[in-house]
């Protein structure tokens, strides 16, 4: 399989795993009091990750599509497809682990920090 299909079907998988997050949510947003109430930080967090889960399957999406051009170099390909994957996951999972680990805020840098090397490598391979 190509690089960009596996992102665009990783990214729709993800969209749906982001609708289902959401409608979790949304079925105990009226209790003031569930997890702490609505600006608790256990709830933002996993208010971030259901957002992360549609918006990052986007971008992937997006980005698997942006990797069929042939003008991409392969290489480019092969280290940014699996970063941007490797992103999209860490991201919303990292939110909702620190929802109820605090101290796992702090994996959060690393897969943001893939979904940025992923995208420069990306922007680099277009315009060289």
């Amino acid at each position: 399989m190509i690089s960009g299909e596996i992102n665009i079907i990783f990214g729709w998988v993800w969209m749906c795993i982001g609708f289902v997050s959401g409608m979790t949510l949304g079925m105990w947003a009226e209790g003031e009091k569930w997890l702490g109430g609505y600006a608790s930080i256990t709830r933002r967090y996993l208010r971030l990750a259901h957002v992360a889960f549609i918006a990052l399957s986007v971008i992937n999406i997006l980005y698997g599509k942006e990797l069929g051009s042939p003008d991409i170099p392969t290489y480019v390909k092969s280290i940014g497809s699996p970063l941007m994957i490797f992103g999209a996951a860490g991201v919303p999972l990292a939110c909702i682990s620190a929802a109820f680990f605090r101290k796992t805020k702090y994996f959060l840098p690393l897969p943001a920090l893939a979904l940025l090397i992923g995208t420069a490598i990306l922007v680099i391979g277009m315009i060289f």
